[in-house]
């Protein structure tokens, strides 16, 4: 059996853009990687039925664009939405197809898009909010900056995390725009980067890149409450390390969160209906900053990118009972991957 998807990158360096891959999962390997499109700073990218959306830059111009997915791995540009501030971090669809969000870590911005859900094309930018709230108290937090935005459960509200001012924002949203709904404060240098919610709708993951912790979070009707935080690195690491990328696994029973410095990925059981979690290991990722990775549609195996050095392209199968993680392929690379995603499809 075989699954594909595709990897964001970095352009600073090597990187093209979006790589095409495929995982072979009777091998436990991946067999190919391949460049779906050269496309500038193209960090982030999320697929929706047979769409894909990514984060992009032309020059001091910055946006979203969008493309159809071909049979071979290839890209076919539909078309972009270029404003003129604010390199975007992140890209998400919501579940209706008919908008998109985009985080922008630099310029503390949340970017609402009008999209056509049939035909995969960017209408136009509808709404664009910048954060102002106090900032945290570490280097880093000198100003807003918003890593992500995605929809809750409900469809109701979209989540905006913002590391520079250690908040989690919720904000309604609609063809009038996006309006904020509730404020939620975690602890002073958290450093808020990204979240994951589980199935029952009722219990979120905020995962902290600043402090390497993962905060438990109660969630209803646009308002959260934390349960319980956890480290992901091991008590006696001292060295510079910080956080990244969190999924859970599609059975619901894990959680696994990556560590860019310590490279290692975290694993967590899930229990009492997602709200308790207890670590079961941190293992070593295979290869330098693993800034993201994802889980295979089978459930069977994790595929992590990383963004330094020899880039290597790291495959472990996953042990659904105990949710460990045996590394079994480092033969593919993708120079600067920041973001993986497989080709799941979501359908309207």
């Amino acid at each position: 059996m075989r699954s594909n998807g595709y990897i964001g990158t970095y352009t600073k360096k090597s990187g093209k853009g979006i790589y095409y891959f495929e995982l072979d999962e009777e091998l436990g390997k991946v067999v190919e990687v391949s460049t779906g499109r050269e496309v500038e700073a193209s960090t982030y990218i999320n697929t929706y039925d047979r769409f894909l959306y990514a984060v992009t830059r032309n020059g001091d111009e910055c946006g979203i664009a969008s493309y159809e997915l071909k049979e071979d791995g290839s890209l076919e540009f539909i078309n972009d939405c270029l404003v003129s501030e604010g390199n975007g971090c992140y890209v998400e669809v919501s579940s209706d197809g008919e908008f998109a969000f985009e985080a922008c870590y630099g310029a503390g911005l949340a970017r609402l898009y009008k999209i056509n859900p049939q035909f995969g094309h960017i209408e136009g930018l509808m709404h664009e909010h910048k954060h102002n709230y106090e900032v945290g108290p570490k280097e880093r937090q000198d100003m807003p900056h918003v890593h992500m935005l995605t929809e809750t459960p409900d469809h109701q509200y979209v989540v905006a995390l913002d590391l520079g001012t250690d908040k989690l924002v919720s904000y309604r949203f609609g063809m009038e725009g996006l309006s904020e709904h509730a404020v939620y404060d975690f602890e002073p240098g958290d450093g808020p980067r990204h979240v994951a919610f589980h199935d029952n709708g009722k219990i979120a993951y905020v995962v902290h890149e600043l402090s390497n912790k993962v905060s438990v979070m109660e969630y209803d009707n646009g308002e959260f409450r934390e349960i319980e935080r956890h480290l992901t690195i091991p008590e006696s690491f001292n060295e510079e390390t910080k956080l990244a990328a969190v999924r859970l696994s599609h059975d619901q029973k894990f959680i696994y969160i990556s560590n860019r410095g310590h490279d290692s990925i975290a694993i967590f059981e899930i229990k009492d209906e997602g709200r308790h979690i207890e670590l079961v290991d941190i293992v070593k990722s295979g290869g330098n900053f693993p800034r993201d990775f994802n889980i295979s549609p089978s459930d069977n195996y994790v595929v992590c990118a990383h963004q330094e050095e020899n880039y290597v392209i790291s495959v472990f199968q996953r042990d659904k009972q105990t949710g460990r993680l045996t590394l079994t392929d480092q033969s593919h690379s993708a120079p600067e991957g920041v973001c993986v995603q497989f080709n799941s499809q979501k359908k309207r």
